[in-house]
């Protein structure tokens, strides 16, 4: 029987499967009570609260008894009945709610934690130099050489065929990819500037017809006043982003709002979809997005998907442009199958729509089929569809991606002093007019539409600032067209002027939030106040005006043959020229696939080569449009052939590229480590060990050098503790024995051999004897 610290017997604990107790082992041997009666036992038997005193010990014993307990109450049941429930204590819950003990935490993390990426397309790491030679003794270090450049050329050969048919992977390397995201790229600026042009428009109409009398022909109207950045206020404590809640993202938004006329008119009419892998390509995401609607022609021809840049993981995002009923239908779609799962989903259209399908924001799932794009598979054996191999095909393939309904917001940043200068209003308004001219001119933006016609409305006296005149546009002025300016290159070519004027190459990136033009600049009030210069103070060139000014100096460099372009060349002269070549193969590639698939019988009628299908026609134009109608699918194949070539020389050409580093065997000591593929004709992945062991040799070298400081301080100080409390040898007795007292006494030394005498006086002049009370005289009870 256990004892308690005391000393005590308790007896068998009785608690059931949710007690506390942690004498569990003794539930299931107890026989019915003493003497093994089956009778209920009674609360004698409950376990004594020095029990806990006994679970204290075995937490801290260790976890290998919380799996039995853990173990107990999962396997076995207590029908015992229960006379009196025992209540956990919340500072304490037991370890099943506590989540499991740490062997469990251990394992989980195990199973959850990824392999390197590296390991997709070579299982094997590389060896590190003293390893390889350790298994090629052989060998020499040429040989070795050799093995690295061919262990990072078929690595990085590996990576270029997993991923060539990616839709991430074509726009960055294939020229007709890249001239197609170009095109779509200008038809979405055009767009923008549009509505940028109708913005104003409608603001100027509206204050037109107001009917107050406080407003003049001569105020700004509200887009320009939208459109101001001089307002923003240095916030004096910077919050922790982990620790962000939505009242401070509130609260900081009111401190500094967003300026309206800054936001994309794009970012209000978008879907965004989230963690989209590599393999899903774009056209598989739309499709996947549009069945959840019905849409005519006409609407489905208006929907656009802008995908983003790939990230370190090779996950992306993208976002949908349709109308807002489409949008809306997809949501509302999307969270029915949520809540009750497909088999629940209405399709005779009855579902009622409620009001937390598109108003509360949350995320959703969208099971995409993303099987192989170009059908690299052989499913056309001979390529005239002939019969392939037993259990030849495209595999089936499904993956999740993640669609938002939290409206998108830009950052806001307030600039430097330096920066909000008043003095760099018109220097950096003819700057940045400038650049937004060269930019117009090379993407072909519309001439009602740019920017030269905006601020004749927005600012009508900015057209005299050149002139001269009396009717001369104020300082006020001035600083609104810089605004309405900055507005303008943000939303329609993606340019943020104080973020050294860093143009993003895809709307998708200012999307995300990730990029440089992601971030709107607001300048700080009174800035020229906090400026002002000091007496004897010499000037000072501030860092952050100078990186702006040579960043703003090399933008108009790169622009200033733009504006006779005429918005001809839409990439650059090479690469619309190979776009061009791409686009007569792909052509000549589908003329040869119909008639490689056509068989024409001696009275001229056309059949299906397919073996799988062998339909009659009448002649080889009905022909055409069966195989263009019923078997596109495996023409793709052909035509994605002509884009390998293409983008193996940009592949091969490129210094840096997205592969992830390989990992290099460097030893029991150091394990692997990874190490980054860089070079562009001969990719090399330099080998870590050398290096490792230089940095383990100065670490040791320096532990050496501390611990042989840490001696000699230690010996240093115990020579002069010796030397400073040892008794002198020189003196006479009598005195080192002094000295050897008092510092025992400043030590507190007690020396129990050293007796000393205490003298107690006792006075006895002042004490009172207290006078007892006389005793009572006991009286006799007479017997009757």
């Amino acid at each position: 029987m256990p004892v308690d610290e005391f000393g005590r017997e308790i007896p068998a604990a009785r608690g059931g499967r949710g007690s506390p107790s942690p004498v569990h082992q003794y539930h299931h041997s107890y026989d019915g009570g003493i003497g093994g009666s089956g009778a209920a036992p009674s609360l004698l038997y409950e376990a004594l609260s020095s029990s806990r005193y006994a679970e204290e010990r075995e937490r801290g014993s260790g976890s290998g008894d919380r799996h039995n307990r853990r173990g107990d109450r999962s396997g076995h049941q207590d029908d015992r009945p229960v006379t009196r429930k025992r209540k956990h204590r919340p500072e304490s819950p037991p370890p099943s709610r506590r989540g499991g003990s740490d062997t469990r935490r251990r394992e989980g993390k195990t199973k959850s934690t990824k392999p390197h990426p590296s390991t997709v397309y070579n299982e094997e790491p590389m060896l590190c130099q003293y390893l390889w030679k350790e298994a090629n003794e052989d060998k020499t270090d040429e040989d070795y050489e050799e093995y690295r450049k061919t262990y990072c050329l078929n690595y990085v050969r590996m990576f270029f065929n997993e991923h060539m048919d990616d839709s991430w992977f074509r726009s960055l390397y294939s020229p007709l990819e890249r001239y197609r995201v170009a095109l779509q790229e200008r038809h979405r600026a055009a767009q923008e500037a549009k509505a940028f042009a109708q913005e104003l428009q409608t603001s100027i109409a509206k204050q037109v017809s107001s009917s107050s009398t406080s407003s003049t022909a001569s105020d700004p109207s509200f887009f320009v006043l939208k459109a101001r950045l001089g307002n923003g206020i240095r916030q004096l404590g910077i919050s922790d982003s982990r620790h962000s809640s939505p009242q401070k993202a509130s609260q900081q938004s009111m401190v500094n709002p967003v300026p309206g006329t800054h936001v994309m008119d794009l970012a209000n009419q978008v879907l965004p979809v989230h963690e989209i892998p590599a393999h899903v390509t774009d056209d598989q995401l739309t499709a996947a997005l549009m069945q959840n609607v019905v849409v005519s022609k006409q609407v489905a021809a208006t929907v656009t998907l802008y995908s983003g840049p790939p990230a370190a993981d090779l996950t992306r995002s993208a976002y949908l442009f349709a109308p807002d009923d489409v949008r809306k239908e997809i949501i509302q779609k999307l969270n029915h199958m949520d809540r009750g799962g497909p088999s629940t989903a209405p399709t005779d259209g009855s579902h009622v729509p409620r009001k937390e399908d598109t108003h509360i924001p949350k995320t959703l799932e969208l099971v995409v089929e993303c099987s192989d794009a170009y059908g690299r598979s052989e499913v056309d054996i001979d390529g005239k569809g002939g019969q392939p191999d037993e259990h030849a095909g495209v595999p089936l393939r499904k993956a999740s991606v993640w669609i938002s309904t939290k409206s998108i917001t830009p950052n806001v940043q307030v600039l430097s002093a330096a920066l909000s200068s008043k003095t760099r209003i018109n220097q950096d308004q003819q700057s940045a007019y400038k650049l937004a001219m060269a930019y117009d001119a090379r993407r072909g933006i519309p001439p009602e539409c740019r920017l030269e016609k905006i601020l004749q409305q927005a600012v009508p006296k900015i057209a005299n600032l050149d002139v001269g005149g009396e009717d001369m546009p104020s300082p006020q002025d001035i600083e609104d067209a810089l605004d309405v300016t900055i507005a303008y290159l943000r939303r329609v070519h993606l340019l943020s002027f104080y973020n050294a004027c860093t143009v993003a190459d895809r709307v998708a990136e200012v999307l995300d939030g990730n990029h440089a033009a992601s971030t709107i600049h607001l300048r700080l009030a009174n800035a020229d106040e906090r400026l002002e210069p000091k007496e004897n103070e010499a000037p000072v060139v501030d860092l952050l005006v100078q990186r702006l000014d040579d960043s703003i100096q090399k933008s108009l460099d790169e622009s200033s043959g733009w504006e006779g372009s005429g918005g001809q060349v839409v990439v650059d002269a090479e690469t619309d020229a190979q776009a061009k070549e791409i686009e007569h193969q792909e052509g000549n590639v589908e003329n040869g696939w119909i008639r490689d698939h056509s068989m024409i019988d001696q009275d001229g009628r056309a059949r299906c080569s397919f073996h799988f299908c062998r339909k009659l026609f009448k002649d080889s134009t009905f022909l055409s449009k069966h195989l263009m109608k019923k078997h596109s699918e495996f023409l793709r194949a052909e035509i994605a052939k002509c884009h390998d070539g293409y983008m193996m020389k940009a592949w091969d050409a490129q210094e840096q590229r997205p592969v992830p580093p390989i990992l290099v065997d460097c030893g029991h000591r150091f394990g692997l480590k990874p190490s980054p593929v860089l070079g562009s004709s001969n990719p090399l992945a330099a080998d870590p060990e050398p290096e490792l062991w230089r940095r383990e040799e100065e670490r040791q070298e320096m532990a050496e050098k501390e611990a042989e400081a840490r001696r000699e301080r230690y010996e240093k100080s115990r020579r002069h503790h010796h030397e400073n409390t040892a008794p002198s040898l020189d003196g006479p007795l009598s005195e080192d024995r002094g000295q050897a007292v008092r510092h025992r006494e400043k030590t507190n030394f007690v020396d129990v051999d050293d007796m000393k005498e205490e003298k107690v006086e006792m006075a006895f002049d002042s004490v009172e004897i207290p006078v007892q009370p006389p005793t009572k005289k006991k009286k006799k009870r007479k017997l009757l």
